[in-house]
């Protein structure tokens, strides 16, 4: 389950719809057939804000300022190219969801992952769902940044059975440039998360972004650091390009486009300096 909001700007996200905590249009060009198709337009003529324009090949552009995404476009979209994104969703809501998976579970030996965004910028009903998930006997996992106070993050823990808490830089200032904030609370919540949580239900995940932080020196410190405070599963998670079509959806820069993924030889390296991984 995917949470919307996040605190974090991190210039390789690979989720940019959930960066923002309210519901967002998506427009998937190439899904659309035009003003000419079959739907005659009808996106531009229902928008209440005029917030859609045509342009070229007869295709609608939108004007991000402008739009409310009221999802009367959306509707109107026969093709499935105009799309909102995020729901207010209660947990009972949730929970009824996460239910008709529940064979998949049994086969898989898994359970409900909470990810982003950031779940705990919602740490209420982070902590609620949870809950409600091991009420029902269900296995929970939280993928967290860890930027969150501690008296909101410590609460959700008791109902985690597996946590996957991300460090992407030691340094606060390098942080901070390729992150938007800097790492003190990250750090600072590292060091109180094993007087909650035993080591085998952590995994400290390192993503290795090219020119952020893949130099052996960067990952040997992070290693260091996370094996200095009692940590044993390490993940290294080479950068991809998954999610760059996502940010013209949305009309968002993508600010990596020089970027490319770690080869097999780099990540070999740098896995030389991490002792104990998983996956």
């Amino acid at each position: 389950m995917f949470l919307k909001g996040c605190p974090l700007r991190c210039l390789w996200c690979s989720n940019p719809e959930s960066q923002q905590h309210v519901p967002q249009l998506g427009f998937i060009a190439s899904r659309c057939v035009g003003v000419g198709g079959q739907c005659g337009g009808a996106c531009l003529s229902v928008c209440p804000v005029s917030a859609l324009h045509l342009g070229v090949e007869d295709k609608p552009i939108i004007d991000w300022q402008v739009c409310d995404a009221c999802g009367l476009c959306a509707q109107a979209c026969p093709e499935g190219a105009l799309e909102v994104v995020g729901r207010d969703m209660s947990v009972d809501e949730v929970i009824a969801e996460v239910e008709k998976d529940r064979p998949f579970y049994r086969r898989s030996g898994g359970g409900v992952t909470l990810g982003g965004g950031e779940p705990l910028l919602q740490h209420h009903f982070t902590s609620a769902l949870l809950e409600a998930a091991h009420d029902v006997y269900l296995h929970t996992a939280l993928e967290t940044s860890g930027f969150a106070a501690w008296e909101h993050f410590e609460p959700v823990l008791k109902h985690v059975d597996l946590l996957q808490i991300d460090l992407k830089h030691l340094d606060p200032i390098r942080h901070r440039e390729v992150t938007g904030q800097s790492n003190e609370l990250i750090l600072e919540n590292l060091r109180r998360v094993l007087s909650v949580k035993a080591p085998q239900d952590v995994i400290v995940r390192f993503p290795v972004i090219p020119g952020c932080n893949d130099s052996v020196e960067e990952i040997r410190d992070m290693t260091e650091f996370v094996m200095g405070l009692g940590f044993t599963q390490i993940e290294l998670i080479p950068y991809h390009k998954m999610g760059v079509s996502k940010y013209a959806q949305y009309g968002m820069a993508y600010p990596l486009l020089n970027c490319e993924s770690p080869s097999e030889t780099d990540m070999a390296r740098l896995r030389e300096v991490v002792p104990i991984l998983v996956g």
